[in-house]
């Protein structure tokens, strides 16, 4: 009895787990749509059409930069480790990690061609920098966060 109330514990607290890693995921998505929206200075229009494009870009991204690698990393850890492959065992991940950073750049060029029918050059150019400038704030506030944390 004291073990099945002890695993539904434990179930209960990964559950909860999993649901504040969603939680902040959606929370973050929601703070790079405002810091994006204000940055590129979208009308309503191009808005209504930017986002779909943009979150189906974010999906695929999310698929190639944690789903993938994610599952390379379980082929090496099933292995033993990098030290335990062979050498025709690392060549077919690396092979596979570039296929990967291949379909990643893809993917960048198809969200410019699609977007080139929504917002101009300009506006294009300046999501790249917004991307790039939310994620230097984004580690910028975390390591302040870590920190913070650590002279406690």
């Amino acid at each position: 009895m004291q073990k099945s109330i002890y695993t539904l514990f434990i179930f209960l607290i990964s559950v909860n787990s999993l649901f504040a890693q969603h939680d902040k995921r959606e929370k973050l998505k929601a703070y790079k749509a405002a810091y994006l929206t204000q940055q590129l200075d979208l009308s309503s229009k191009e808005a209504e059409k930017f986002w779909p494009v943009y979150n189906d870009y974010e999906n695929k991204l999310f698929q190639l930069k944690v789903l993938k690698v994610k599952e390379t990393r379980e082929k090496v850890k099933v292995k033993g480790g990098i030290d335990a492959l062979n050498e025709s065992e690392a060549n077919q991940i690396l092979l596979k990690l570039n296929e990967n950073d291949q379909a990643i750049i893809d993917t960048k060029k198809e969200l410019y061609a699609n977007l080139k029918k929504i917002i101009s050059s300009k506006k294009i150019l300046k999501l790249h920098r917004a991307e790039h400038e939310f994620n230097r704030k984004l580690l910028s506030d975390y390591r302040k966060k870590k920190h913070m944390n650590y002279n406690r």
